[in-house]
């Protein structure tokens, strides 16, 4: 028995000799001609280590020993929204319906083996005359055509990878054989019909034929089978809907091979060949939750909450997809039902309203347009022609909306289709936020002890002087204009439903960019770089539209955050509920800096930035014009971006809208059949919130915001400040004083004086008096003039009333007046104490300096002295 097994097994290794002189020719022939001009030098290199045949020991597999098993398929995994509603089935991340090869018509069969491998059903695994040809063709034509045939794409998908070695194109060779002797060339067959990818989700030849044909395999024509076996070799390539004219070109070599090998007729051919392509004309077809498909996915994937799964990423793949069609030691897996939070109508909704607002152009369209957007476009049009394949060249959106009291995350919609970008701009884009990222700043600095009462100097532009360089430019000096005029001294309430840029780079130098990160940390932002600069407060980092719609649901809750989450619990195939999620709540602040803070954010779509887009909102507040919205517009410099972020009772919702893969300012914009010069947050982002809000408060009950808690006063009150010597500053500088040190307003009155021009020679108040801030103190400015003025009236008055109409006089006209005081005598006694009379009279024009007699009465008979 054992001098058999060794005959056996040195026949084998004869057999493997054999195959590995051959092999080891042709492919080193091929290799080389292709570029590969080590090869001869790496064998050299190893023989001198041992002999030819130690070589092939290592190079060599014993395939007597591999288990070629072609897998079944597991059982798929599903994603429900929250009504029940399958999202997607999980079967290795394919689109696939096998079929038997019995059910897969002739000209199907015809059709794959003739732009694949015409000579599959004579060679034994290995096409020796294909892999000459090739390496002839790669030398004479510079093409990098292979010579593999379909056992071995079998085989490199199935069992030995694709790396690009001499030691695997052997290894695929040999198993490649040893395949072919274990199974029919039909179940192989059979099996590479059914996994192969043919694009647009598409894997197998039936769900191709449905997918570009809306057919049955049983219904195609030959010029349709011909198309999908065009596919196989490049589906991004060969993609029949972008690139029609390349795949009919393709299509007829295939059909006119067909003829060739006796398959078909040449009269067939040549009626087949004159068919159009007839793929059909649908668009980009998409599920409505395809992006919260592949969410769901990245963290079931990657994240440590769903470790239970399997402790590495392909024991994670195995649980939830089962065993792909391509790994043969896979076995189970799969099964597994996963609920999410999403709400499939109003994510129906949210496709809708972003698709009318800002559609995907066809190619052709989209390909002019990047014309208009790049400078460069004429001189790089073969790069912008595959450019505008894949990405838009018209402005795009993102929209998600998250329940504030449960963090579920109801809708996560992209405005571009799955297939054309997968790329998911709700959770994955990362967008500047301009101004929406205000409120973060606003709620740091009342937990500071500011008040929103508090005044703020609204003057642009203004310049911020830091200790550290904190401009663009990297100066000390940060210059900071509004978005609109330049303002006086306003509330904190007012710059923020104003969206004041010069008040809030003030704030953001208060608070500090450090305590406004952490703010926003605690409030929902955790997964964005966030810089810790000044120019935070204005959007300088960026941030996702489940982030800001996270942290947003803070103004809504009095504070209490609710973390985000889209799956919500996952069964077994066997019914047993393996994950559940459990609600993680935090008192992020004092319950009433938020309240606070919500009065300010219900302004903006009342008398704010968002005013013009909600006039009219049918559900801004309740019956008794208490509001039921409230929100943030955000722009990003230059119009680069353009968001509003808003929150009802119930949900907070973030919109964003710019340019899909690079930023580009948003400037004649055609959306929703309208042309804008330039996008605000106000102008485009706040009317599709306020559409898709409108569809999703319809129906809900008239939940109010929770209670103001008892302290909010702490948080409104305008706190007290003291009056500045301004006498002898000039104007402007003492203006500055009251507005940017005081926090006060003022007025300007010209008077004569004569102290220089522009010098304040009097103030309304006392130095050091206290007041509240935003109280307006009047400074009287010397025109330079010599001032003249007439002498008011006295006669009548105490000393102590006649000083203080004086003292009202010198103020406003700025004649300053020496008073003397002389008594007389009188029999009457209601002129005891009283002026009697003046030298000068009243209304004789007196000028600075001027002495003034007051003649005061005192009880005694006439002639007294």
């Amino acid at each position: 028995m054992a001098k058999k097994a060794l005959i056996h097994q040195i026949e084998a290794r004869e057999r493997r000799g054999r195959w590995f002189g051959a092999l080891a020719t042709l492919l080193s022939m091929s290799l080389l001609l292709s570029g590969w001009v080590g090869l001869f030098a790496f064998l050299g290199a190893n023989s001198a280590y041992g002999t030819f045949e130690d070589l092939q020991d290592e190079w060599v597999p014993d395939t007597r020993a591999m288990e070629l098993t072609l897998p079944d398929l597991s059982r798929v995994s599903r994603i429900y929204a929250d009504s029940g509603e399958v999202l997607d089935e999980l079967h290795d991340g394919r689109n696939s319906q096998p079929v038997p090869y019995e059910s897969v018509p002739e000209i199907v069969v015809y059709a794959i083996l003739a732009a694949e491998d015409a000579d599959f059903f004579k060679h034994e695994g290995v096409d020796f005359s294909a892999v000459a040809s090739a390496a002839v063709d790669n030398l004479l034509y510079d093409t990098t055509r292979g010579g593999s045939t379909i056992t071995q794409q079998v085989v490199k998908n199935a069992f030995v990878g694709n790396e690009l070695t001499i030691r695997r194109k052997v290894n695929e060779a040999f198993v490649s054989a040893e395949l072919e002797r274990r199974f029919s060339k039909e179940r192989i067959l059979e099996f590479y019909m059914n996994s192969v990818y043919f694009g647009s989700g598409a894997y197998g030849v039936q769900t191709a034929a449905r997918e570009f044909f809306s057919k049955d395999l049983a219904d195609l024509e030959i010029h349709e089978a011909a198309a999908l076996a065009v596919l196989v070799r490049s589906p991004s390539l060969y993609n029949p809907r972008r690139r029609p004219e390349i795949v009919l070109d393709r299509r007829n070599d295939v059909i006119a091979q067909m003829a060739e090998e006796g398959w078909i007729s040449e009269t067939e051919a040549l009626r087949e060949t004159r068919e159009p392509l007839g793929v059909i004309d649908s668009p980009l077809r998409r599920g409505e939750a395809d992006f919260v498909v592949a969410e769901v996915k990245r963290q079931l994937l990657n994240n440590d909450q769903f470790s239970f799964l399997g402790e590495t990423n392909e024991e994670r793949k195995k649980a939830i997809f089962g065993c792909p069609a391509d790994d043969v030691a896979c076995e189970g897996g799969g099964g597994l039902q996963i609920f999410t939070t999403i709400d499939l109508g109003l994510q129906k909704e949210a496709n809708r309203i972003l698709t009318q607002w800002l559609p995907l152009l066809p190619y052709e369209e989209n390909l002019e347009a990047c014309r208009g957007l790049f400078d460069d476009f004429e001189e790089n049009l073969e790069f912008y022609a595959k450019y505008a394949e894949t990405q838009s060249c018209k402005p795009t959106g993102a929209l998600t909306m998250v329940d504030n009291y449960t963090g579920e995350v109801k809708v996560m919609a992209s405005g571009l289709p799955f297939e054309f970008n997968q790329f998911d701009l709700a959770i994955q884009g990362r967008r500047n936020p301009g101004s929406a990222f205000k409120p973060f700043a606003l709620v740091t600095l009342l937990e500071q002890g500011y008040t929103l009462g508090g005044q703020w100097s609204g003057e642009s532009p203004i310049q911020i002087q830091c200790e550290f360089p904190c401009a663009p430019n990297g100066s000390n000096i940060w210059t900071v204009k509004n978005a609109g005029a330049s303002k006086g001294v306003m509330t904190l309430e007012a710059a923020t439903y104003g969206s004041v840029n010069a008040v809030y780079a003030q704030v953001s130098q208060a608070a500090g960019p450090e305590n406004i990160v952490d703010m926003a940390r605690r409030m929902g932002v955790t997964e964005s770089a966030l810089n810790p600069v000044l120019s935070i407060v204005l959007g300088s980092s960026a941030v996702s539209t489940l982030e800001m719609a996270s942290a947003f649901s803070n103004f809504a809750t009095n504070g209490v955050r609710h973390n985000d989450y889209i799956i919500s619990k996952i069964v077994d195939r066997e019914g047993t509920v393996i994950y559940e999620h459990e609600a993680e709540t935090t008192q992020v602040a004092d319950p009433a800096i938020f309240a606070a803070a919500r009065r300010a954010l219900v302004q903006v779509p009342r008398i704010g930035t968002a005013a013009k887009p909600f006039k009219g909102f049918p559900y801004g507040s309740f019956e008794d014009g208490s509001p039921r919205i409230g929100g943030k517009t955000g722009t990003h410099q230059n119009y680069l971006d353009a968001w509003y972020v808003g929150f009802t009772p119930e949900y907070s919702t973030a919109v964003w809208v710019g340019y899909e893969a690079e930023q580009i300012p948003l400037e004649n914009i055609v959306a929703n059949g309208q042309t804008y010069r330039r996008v605000f947050g106000s102008s485009i982002p706040a009317p599709i919130w306020g559409e898709f809000m409108t569809i999703v408060m319809e129906d809900l009950p008239e939940t109010r915001f929770p209670d103001e808690p008892a302290n909010i006063n702490d948080y409104l009150i305008p706190p007290p400040t003291q009056v500045p010597v301004l006498v002898g500053l000039e104007k402007d500088e003492a203006a500055k004083e009251l507005r940017r040190e005081a926090r006060l307003n003022v007025d300007i009155v010209e008077v004569a004086s004569l102290e220089p021009v522009g010098i304040v020679v009097n103030q309304s108040n006392e130095p050091g008096e206290t007041v509240s801030q935003g109280t307006f103190i009047t400074i009287f400015v010397s025109t330079g003039e010599t001032p003249v003025a007439p002498l008011p009236g006295l006669i009548g008055q105490t000393v102590e009333q006649a000083l203080e109409i004086v003292r009202e006089f010198e103020l406003n006209s700025g004649v300053k007046l020496n008073l003397l005081q002389q008594k007389v005598a009188v029999t009457n006694p209601n002129q005891v104490d009283k002026i009697i009379s003046t030298n000068p009279p009243p209304g004789t024009e007196i000028t600075e300096s001027a002495s003034i007699v007051l003649f005061v009465g005192r009880l005694g008979s006439a002639g007294d002295g």
